[in-house]
C-alpha cells in the first residue's frame, strides 16, 4: 500500500525556510483525534512526565487547546539513533507507555518528521488537509 504524503510537509512546501534554525508551527483542529483521545489528552497534558518523550505538552490558559513543543526532529530512525541510540518505534513505545494514544502519537510523529517545532491542537482551529478527521 502506498503511503500518503505527510500533510505537514505539504503545508510547509509553499513556505521555504530561509534560516536553518527556523522551524514551523501549526495549529490544527482537535477533530484530527478521536473524541476519547482528545479527552484523555487534556488530562495527560497536565500530568504526563514527558521528559524522555521528545516533547513537552502544555495547556493554554483561557483556551481548550493543548500545545506541544517537539524536540529532536526529525523523528526518523537514523536521526533518533544518532541522537539517542534508539529508533522511532522505541520512542513511540515510550510515548504509549506514558498513556498517549496511538492517534496522538501518529499526529506528533508526522509533525516531528516534518520538523515542526510547535504543534497546537485546538477544537476551534482549522483542519489540516490530508490529515484524517474523526467525528467529534
Amino acid at each position: 500500500m502506498a503511503q500518503s504524503p505527510n500533510p505537514f510537509n505539504i503545508a510547509t512546501s509553499d513556505h521555504p525556510m530561509t534560516h536553518p534554525c527556523c522551524s514551523p508551527a501549526f495549529e490544527i483542529a482537535s477533530a484530527h483525534l478521536p473524541e476519547e483521545d482528545w479527552a484523555d489528552l487534556q488530562a495527560l497534558a497536565e500530568s504526563a512526565d514527558t521528559a524522555l518523550l521528545h516533547f513537552e505538552c502544555f495547556t493554554l490558559p483561557d483556551s481548550d487547546a493543548i500545545g506541544f513543543k517537539i524536540f529532536s526532529t526529525p523523528w526518523t530512525d537514523q536521526h533518533l539513533g544518532q541522537c539517542w541510540g534508539y529508533d522511532l518505534s522505541t520512542l513511540q513505545a515510550l510515548q504509549a507507555a506514558e498513556g498517549f494514544s496511538e492517534e496522538t502519537i501518529r499526529v506528533l510523529t508526522l509533525a516531528a518528521q516534518a520538523t515542526v517545532r510547535f504543534l497546537v491542537i485546538d477544537p476551534n482551529s482549522n483542519v489540516l488537509k490530508g490529515l484524517p478527521l474523526f467525528d467529534c
